[in-house]
């Protein structure tokens, strides 16, 4: 079933060193619209300069990247680890004017810092100016850190429905662009957030057309769905995939067979989920 939704450019800002977390800001941003976009009434654009700029000439290059992107950019996410950037000629590096630029018109920017274990031969220069820049920043607002990629990836999903709710300039486009009637913000207090494990799920019954088992024997249980297949004997992951079938069922993505639990299939949105996220997956490789 068609539904309105208003399209937020998401603008992925960061150096060279963290090629890795823009790919799963990316992904991040499509598991979110798979499962929140029709509850939301919004759907994120992920964009960046290597994929959504075309070579021109005539001005310096982060103008050109400037006007072309960030002008119409609603959400920035910052990234960095052991560098700041290379200097524009007006700004410390391309990055920082960029986060510059889109604060300045009240827009939404957070900013990510890895805390992971440093490569080999840093640039100790470049890790003190970013070092410097924090600090700045650090008085102006909230920064966030992340030690390990299933961390980020999870924190990018998890802010980005609190940021939607609840930050002004974003609901500002939504007020205005969309008629009180047809808005359909969450309530914060019901609002679940995709985790890893519920995405896998949803792939793995999708891709294989396949039911999810989730089986108890003596001992612990198993989870069985297309190529995905765990024995669940320790509590803590038990307890993490278990939290995901529910999650599923109280969003409407899958539903209970009425085998106490132990087989489920998707649902009608549960398959329009699954075919945008698969969508989106592909359109980022």
């Amino acid at each position: 079933m068609a539904y309105q939704a208003t399209v937020l450019n998401v603008m992925i800002a960061s150096p060279s060193d963290v090629i890795e977390e823009r790919q799963l800001v990316r992904d991040a941003i499509y598991e979110w619209n798979a499962i929140h976009s029709k509850q939301f009434g919004v759907m994120l654009n992920p964009v960046g300069w290597e994929n959504n700029v075309a070579p021109q000439m005539g001005s310096r290059p982060q103008e050109i990247i400037n006007k072309s992107i960030l002008n119409d950019s609603d959400i920035l996410i910052g990234i960095f680890w052991t560098r700041l950037g290379s200097p524009t000629g007006e700004y410390v590096s391309g990055t920082v004017e960029e986060i510059a630029k889109h604060c300045e018109k009240n827009k939404l920017a957070s900013i990510y810092i890895s805390k992971k274990s440093y490569p080999p031969n840093i640039d100790l220069q470049q890790l003190q100016f970013l070092r410097d820049q924090t600090q700045i920043w650090l008085k102006e607002g909230l920064l966030e850190f992340y030690d390990n990629h299933s961390n980020f990836k999870q924190k990018i999903k998890d802010h980005l429905s609190i940021q939607i709710q609840n930050n002004e300039y974003v609901q500002s486009i939504l007020t205005n662009v969309l008629p009180s009637s047809t808005q359909n913000v969450a309530n914060p207090k019901t609002t679940i957030e995709p985790t890893e494990e519920m995405v896998q799920i949803l792939l793995n019954a999708g891709d294989a057309e396949s039911q999810i088992h989730f089986r108890r024997y003596l001992g612990g249980q198993s989870l069985f769905v297309g190529n995905l297949n765990l024995d669940l004997d320790k509590a803590r992951e038990l307890a993490k995939w278990e939290d995901a079938l529910n999650e599923l069922v109280n969003l409407g993505l899958i539903k209970d067979r009425g085998y106490k639990g132990e087989l489920f299939d998707l649902t009608k949105e549960g398959w329009k989920a699954f075919d945008q996220l698969k969508a989106q997956l592909e359109e980022s490789k």
